[in-house]
């Protein structure tokens, strides 16, 4: 067998190197800021062994799984899950299988999955997610220690997790090709039967812009009380690197907390500890873990009831999404519409809930044993604004509402012009009319007996010698009499 790269050049190898180059990469991302912190903590007795431990259990938290302390100041299992580190993994995953899926070819010139493609595909994907979730295991089991136990069956759980949504999504992204003059492009959502892949691209409108407003509303917290922040960062003394390492730590804390800022805007309720909790009613927290970007909490007490008001905030990118729906699928048949129109709502709801759960953890069997949204207090308001506003947007363009509104407005609108039209023409008649006798009057009264209108007197002699005749077109005829009187 030679040694060309197409001569090993199967889906299951080219899957299975992936998940090694990825898996590296993922251990470098935690690996490398924890020996840096290591390095530049002076003041810390920790080897460089310790620094390791440390980054593998990060690691493992960051998939999703859970690891056990032992250290007397926490005590139990720890399950918060770093959203960003884990959207981190989830990336590194997606580009690792997007290679893949390009080196396999899946789609051939015409735009077509070519022969086997599937099979191929799912092979490499099977091993991708194999060889990931093994590889996470045996890491978990080098990260023991006296203080810290990652759980191994939570690490290949989830690490399979990870590896087979990014090698999906990594699949997907490979098939995508732009359109030449000679070869038709290739969308990914194109592939999927109407109207599902409609229904997908609104669902995932609504879905960034929640996390975007989830985001937003984070971010104004975090501007709000930089001086907290800064007080408990100057409280830490972390140092240079330690500075970096502890933003870096904050930056992947920083999508958990969009996720629970979107539940308190959706009118659910948060908690941050075993009698703490956030609400749209008010703050009720108590002590918390010195994190500056904890300070970023509001303080204990009631909110204004205005507060409530921000419930439609988080109704505008459903909206977006709903209005997008709507204009894609205009054209289909009524039963695709329906469909669509059922399976938005349910894809948004059920995408929302799942992101609540996995922003729901805790830390040891103390105070913080219960942390992140209280599914029970979401589910409702979640289910209403959903509905409501995608009924609101379909009811506007997708039904005979707003035309017959129109055609009333447009019906009424010509009613009042007629109404005017008539009106004004009857004012112009009753004008003429006036005019045509106040002439009349002029021409036949005159006025007094020899004296025109102005008052002149007329010569009573001028008269005598012709009679004046005025016809109808204002013409003046003279007629001269003879001697004995009588009209020539």
């Amino acid at each position: 067998m030679n040694s060309t790269g197409d001569s090993i050049a199967t889906p299951l190898v080219r899957g299975t190197i992936a998940a090694v180059i990825s898996l590296g990469t993922a251990v470098a991302l935690v690996v490398v800021p924890a020996l840096a912190a290591q390095v530049a903590g002076t003041r810390s007795t920790a080897t460089a062994l310790d620094a390791i431990i440390i980054a593998l259990n990060v690691l493992v938290l960051g998939h999703g799984g859970g690891i056990v302390l032992s250290t007397g100041v926490i005590d139990g299992a720890v399950t918060l899950t770093p959203f960003g580190l884990l959207g981190l993994l989830l990336l590194i995953s997606t580009l690792g299988m997007r290679r893949v899926g390009r080196a396999l070819q899946l789609v051939r010139d015409d735009g077509v999955l070519r022969v086997r493609a599937l099979r191929d595909a799912g092979g490499a994907l099977g091993a991708y997610a194999a060889v990931y979730a093994v590889g996470l295991a045996v890491l978990a089991g080098i990260g023991r220690s006296a203080d810290t136990s990652p759980v191994v069956t939570s690490a290949i759980v989830s690490g399979a997790m990870v590896a087979v949504l990014g090698g999906v999504l990594g699949i997907l992204w490979s098939l995508r090709r732009e359109a030449t003059s000679t070869i038709p492009g290739v969308r990914v959502l194109e592939l999927l039967p109407a109207p599902f892949g409609d229904v997908a691209r609104s669902a995932l409108i609504a879905l960034i812009g929640l996390l975007g407003v989830g985001m937003l509303l984070s971010v104004v917290m975090m501007v709000v009380s930089v001086r907290e922040q800064s007080s408990l960062f100057d409280a830490l003394d972390p140092g240079i690197i330690g500075a970096i390492v502890l933003t870096l730590v904050q930056l992947a804390l920083l999508p958990l907390l969009a996720v629970w800022a979107l539940v308190i805007l959706l009118g659910g309720t948060v908690g941050v500890g075993s009698s703490a909790s956030i609400s749209l009613d008010g703050s009720a927290t108590g002590v918390m873990p010195a994190l500056p970007l904890l300070g970023a909490f509001p303080g204990p007490g009631d909110f204004s009831g205005w507060f409530w008001l921000l419930l439609v905030v988080p109704a505008v990118p459903v909206v977006v999404g709903a209005l997008r729906l709507v204009r894609d699928v205009e054209d289909l048949e009524p039963r695709d519409r329906i469909t669509a129109g059922i399976a938005y709502p349910v894809a948004v709801t059920v995408g929302v809930l799942l992101l609540a759960g996995l922003a729901t953890g805790g830390i040891g069997e103390g105070r913080l044993v219960h942390l992140g949204p209280q599914m029970g207090s979401l589910i409702l308001p979640l289910l209403g604004m959903v509905v409501v506003s995608t009924g609101l947007v379909i009811m506007v363009l997708a039904t005979p509402a707003v035309p017959w509104v129109r055609g009333q407005i447009a019906a009424l609108r010509a009613k009042v012009e007629s109404a005017e039209n008539s009106e004004k023409s009857g004012i112009s008649e009753s004008s003429e009319r006036s005019e045509g006798s106040g002439i009349s009057g002029r021409s036949g009264t005159g006025g007094a007996p020899g004296s025109d209108d102005d008052g002149d007197d007329h010569d009573a002699d001028a008269d005598a010698d012709a009679d004046v005749d005025v016809d109808v077109d204002g013409a003046v005829d003279a007629e001269p009499r003879g001697s004995d009187g009588t009209d020539r």
